[in-house]
Protein backbone atom coordinates (compact mmCIF):
# COMPACT_ATOMS: atom_id res chain seq x y z
CA UNK A 1 0.00 0.00 0.00
CA UNK A 2 1.58 3.20 -0.43
CA UNK A 3 1.88 5.71 1.88
CA UNK A 4 0.42 9.13 2.05
CA UNK A 5 2.69 11.91 2.37
CA UNK A 6 0.39 15.01 3.14
CA UNK A 7 1.46 17.84 5.74
CA UNK A 8 1.00 16.66 9.26
CA UNK A 9 -0.76 19.00 12.22
CA UNK A 10 3.02 19.22 13.65
CA UNK A 11 4.58 20.62 10.63
CA UNK A 12 1.98 23.35 10.35
CA UNK A 13 3.28 26.68 12.47
CA UNK A 14 0.54 30.17 12.91
CA UNK A 15 1.90 32.81 10.70
CA UNK A 16 3.18 30.33 7.75
CA UNK A 17 2.23 31.21 4.65
CA UNK A 18 0.74 28.22 2.36
CA UNK A 19 1.97 28.13 -1.39
CA UNK A 20 0.10 30.43 -3.85
CA UNK A 21 -1.44 29.37 -6.95
CA UNK A 22 -1.67 31.91 -9.86
CA UNK A 23 -4.27 31.74 -12.46
CA UNK A 24 -5.27 33.56 -15.57
CA UNK A 25 -8.98 33.55 -16.29
CA UNK A 26 -9.98 33.30 -20.11
CA UNK A 27 -13.31 32.83 -21.65
CA UNK A 28 -12.85 29.10 -22.11
CA UNK A 29 -12.71 29.70 -18.14
CA UNK A 30 -16.13 30.56 -17.58
CA UNK A 31 -17.94 28.41 -20.47
CA UNK A 32 -16.51 25.37 -19.07
CA UNK A 33 -18.09 26.46 -15.22
CA UNK A 34 -21.04 27.70 -16.90
CA UNK A 35 -21.78 24.34 -18.40
CA UNK A 36 -20.16 22.44 -14.85
CA UNK A 37 -22.54 24.59 -12.37
CA UNK A 38 -25.56 25.25 -14.64
CA UNK A 39 -25.34 29.22 -14.33
CA UNK A 40 -25.29 30.36 -18.20
CA UNK A 41 -25.87 34.20 -17.02
CA UNK A 42 -25.15 35.50 -20.08
CA UNK A 43 -22.58 38.17 -18.13
CA UNK A 44 -20.39 34.84 -17.89
CA UNK A 45 -20.77 33.87 -21.35
CA UNK A 46 -21.64 35.95 -24.14
CA UNK A 47 -19.35 38.86 -24.48
CA UNK A 48 -21.72 41.36 -26.24
CA UNK A 49 -24.17 40.84 -23.81
CA UNK A 50 -22.02 41.22 -20.56
CA UNK A 51 -20.54 44.69 -23.38
CA UNK A 52 -23.44 45.85 -24.68
CA UNK A 53 -26.52 44.89 -21.99
CA UNK A 54 -24.93 44.81 -18.47
CA UNK A 55 -22.47 47.20 -19.35
CA UNK A 56 -19.20 45.70 -18.30
CA UNK A 57 -16.10 45.41 -19.55
CA UNK A 58 -16.39 41.81 -20.73
CA UNK A 59 -17.42 38.48 -19.74
CA UNK A 60 -17.29 38.33 -15.89
CA UNK A 61 -15.68 35.15 -14.16
CA UNK A 62 -18.36 33.51 -11.35
CA UNK A 63 -17.41 34.24 -7.83
CA UNK A 64 -17.63 30.74 -7.46
CA UNK A 65 -15.01 29.75 -10.04
CA UNK A 66 -12.59 31.92 -8.11
CA UNK A 67 -13.98 30.22 -4.68
CA UNK A 68 -13.30 27.03 -5.82
CA UNK A 69 -9.90 27.99 -6.80
CA UNK A 70 -9.49 29.09 -3.36
CA UNK A 71 -10.27 25.69 -1.85
CA UNK A 72 -7.67 24.17 -4.62
CA UNK A 73 -4.90 26.44 -3.57
CA UNK A 74 -5.59 25.08 0.17
CA UNK A 75 -6.42 21.47 -1.06
CA UNK A 76 -3.22 21.33 -2.66
CA UNK A 77 -1.08 22.24 0.68
CA UNK A 78 -2.85 20.06 2.51
CA UNK A 79 -2.49 16.73 0.32
CA UNK A 80 -3.96 13.37 1.76
CA UNK A 81 -5.28 12.29 4.31
CA UNK A 82 -5.76 15.91 5.16
CA UNK A 83 -8.85 17.68 3.99
CA UNK A 84 -11.33 20.76 3.97
CA UNK A 85 -13.75 20.80 6.71
CA UNK A 86 -14.91 24.59 5.79
CA UNK A 87 -14.00 27.39 3.68
CA UNK A 88 -16.08 30.90 3.03
CA UNK A 89 -15.36 34.22 1.79
CA UNK A 90 -16.60 37.79 0.36
CA UNK A 91 -16.68 38.37 -3.17
CA UNK A 92 -15.06 41.76 -3.50
CA UNK A 93 -14.15 42.06 -7.46
CA UNK A 94 -14.39 41.08 -11.06
CA UNK A 95 -12.18 39.01 -12.88
CA UNK A 96 -12.06 39.53 -16.88
CA UNK A 97 -10.35 37.58 -19.58
CA UNK A 98 -6.95 38.42 -19.22
CA UNK A 99 -6.98 38.46 -15.37
CA UNK A 100 -3.87 36.64 -13.26
CA UNK A 101 -5.35 36.17 -10.27
CA UNK A 102 -2.76 34.99 -7.33
CA UNK A 103 -4.93 32.45 -4.41
CA UNK A 104 -2.88 32.92 -1.04
CA UNK A 105 -3.50 32.03 2.81
CA UNK A 106 -1.65 32.18 5.80
CA UNK A 107 -2.27 29.79 9.28
CA UNK A 108 -3.94 32.25 11.74
CA UNK A 109 -4.49 29.30 14.51
CA UNK A 110 -3.77 25.72 15.71
CA UNK A 111 -6.88 24.00 17.51
CA UNK A 112 -7.59 21.05 19.26
CA UNK A 113 -8.44 18.02 17.16
CA UNK A 114 -5.62 18.56 14.75
CA UNK A 115 -7.54 21.66 13.05
CA UNK A 116 -5.80 24.43 11.49
CA UNK A 117 -7.47 27.68 10.74
CA UNK A 118 -6.18 29.80 7.76
CA UNK A 119 -7.20 33.51 6.39
CA UNK A 120 -7.78 32.49 2.46
CA UNK A 121 -7.61 35.38 0.01
CA UNK A 122 -7.41 36.34 -3.91
CA UNK A 123 -6.03 39.33 -5.59
CA UNK A 124 -5.38 40.68 -9.10
CA UNK A 125 -1.80 40.88 -10.00
CA UNK A 126 -2.34 44.56 -9.38
CA UNK A 127 -3.05 43.93 -6.01
CA UNK A 128 -6.86 44.65 -6.48
CA UNK A 129 -9.09 42.46 -3.86
CA UNK A 130 -10.92 39.42 -5.85
CA UNK A 131 -11.92 37.56 -3.04
CA UNK A 132 -11.58 39.14 0.84
CA UNK A 133 -12.39 37.53 4.52
CA UNK A 134 -11.32 34.18 3.88
CA UNK A 135 -11.28 31.29 5.86
CA UNK A 136 -10.27 27.69 6.06
CA UNK A 137 -10.59 25.21 8.12
CA UNK A 138 -8.53 22.01 7.55
CA UNK A 139 -8.00 18.67 9.58
CA UNK A 140 -4.15 17.12 9.34
CA UNK A 141 -3.08 14.33 10.65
Amino acid sequence: MAELCGLKYEDVQVGQEIPSFTHQFDRMDAVIYAGASGDFNPIHTNPYFAKDVAMLPDVIAHGLFNMALLGKTVVDWIGDPGYLKKLSCQFRGMVIPGDTVIFKGKVREKLEGNLVVLDVWAEKADGSDVLKGGEATVYLP
